[in-house]
C-alpha cells in the first residue's frame, strides 16, 4: 500500500552515525518546500437538519502551489499516538525527514481513514455596514475532522504531474501502524460541501453580513515556502425567506482570484 511512500523516502537513506545514532544522507541543493493555500470557501449552501438545526455548508479546498510535494508519514507502536514527519525533497538529490507536532485523528464520521487534524480551520465573523469585521468572537467554527491528503484535482496548468501521484487509500486503516499521504505540486485536495464536517451551525445567527474565513496550517506545523498566503475568506449576506429558510449570497472573496484561477 505504501509503494509511493517507499520511493519518496528512498532519498533519505539512513546510515550509521557516531555514538550509535542515525543520520540522514546529506542533502544536496536546496529544499523544495510545498506551499498550502486555501481556496476562498465560496461554494455556500444553507440546509436544515432533521432536528431543525440550520447549517451553512461549504467546500474546503487546499492547493499546493509550492516548489515541492507536500509529503507526510506517520508511524506508531501498537495503539500509541502517531509520530508525524514531513519529507522534504532537495533540488539536486537527497532529502530530510522533519519531525512535526501534527496530530493524526481517525475519521469517525463516515470518513474511514486517518486525517491530519485541524490542518485547515473555518470560522465566522460579523461584518459592519462598511464591510469591516465587528469586534468580538462569535465562537462559530467548523466541525471538520481534518484532511486525508491526496491528489484530487489538477488545478494549475503546466505545473506538477499530469496524473495524480498520491491516493486516497494511502490514508490508512484504523489498525495501521504506519501510513503516508501527500499532495503534488499543482494539485488540490478537495472536500465537497456535502461531506460531514463541512459546516457551521447558524441556527441562532441573525440575518446580516458575515465573513467565512479559512486558514491553512493554523498551528504552523509544516515547512512551507511562505505563510503569507495561508488565509482566504468569503463575505456573504445571510437572509431569511418568507418560508423560514435561510439563504447566503456571496458578496466577495479574498483574495479575489483563487490559486486554481490565478
Amino acid at each position: 500500500m505504501l509503494g509511493w511512500l517507499a520511493e519518496a523516502i528512498a532519498i533519505v537513506v539512513m546510515v550509521a552515525a557516531c555514538g550509535g545514532g542515525t543520520a540522514l544522507e546529506r542533502p544536496v541543493g536546496e529544499p523544495s518546500h510545498p506551499d498550502l493555500v486555501p481556496e476562498p470557501p465560496d461554494v455556500l449552501h444553507t440546509t436544515v437538519e432533521d432536528d431543525g438545526t440550520n447549517l451553512i455548508r461549504f467546500s474546503s479546498v487546499l492547493v499546493n502551489v509550492g516548489e515541492g510535494d507536500f509529503v507526510l508519514q506517520g508511524k506508531r507502536a501498537t495503539d500509541e499516538h502517531w509520530m508525524v514527519t514531513q519529507v522534504l525533497h532537495y533540488t539536486e538529490s537527497g532529502g530530510e525527514v522533519v519531525p512535526t507536532e501534527a496530530r493524526l485523528t481517525w475519521g469517525g464520521d463516515g470518513h474511514d481513514h486517518w486525517h491530519v487534524a485541524r490542518i485547515a480551520t473555518y470560522d465566522l465573523a460579523e461584518l459592519d455596514d462598511s464591510g469591516e469585521v465587528v469586534e468580538g468572537d462569535l465562537g462559530l467554527t467548523d466541525t471538520k475532522v481534518g484532511f486525508c491528503f491526496y491528489d484530487t484535482h489538477r488545478v494549475l496548468d503546466d505545473v506538477g504531474p499530469e496524473e495524480g501521484v498520491y491516493e486516497h487509500e494511502e490514508c490508512g486503516d484504523e489498525d495501521d501502524q504506519e501510513l503516508g499521504m501527500g499532495l503534488s505540486v499543482g494539485w488540490s485536495d478537495t472536500y465537497d460541501w456535502s461531506l460531514p464536517g463541512q459546516s457551521i451551525d447558524i441556527t441562532d445567527l441573525p440575518d446580516g453580513r458575515y465573513r467565512l474565513s479559512a486558514r491553512a496550517d493554523p498551528n504552523d506545523w509544516f515547512d512551507e515556502v511562505t505563510r503569507d498566503n495561508n488565509d482566504a475568506s468569503t463575505d456573504f449576506e445571510l437572509t431569511t425567506r418568507e418560508d423560514g429558510l435561510r439563504s447566503a449570497e456571496v458578496l466577495r472573496t479574498q483574495p479575489e482570484s483563487s490559486p486554481s484561477t490565478g
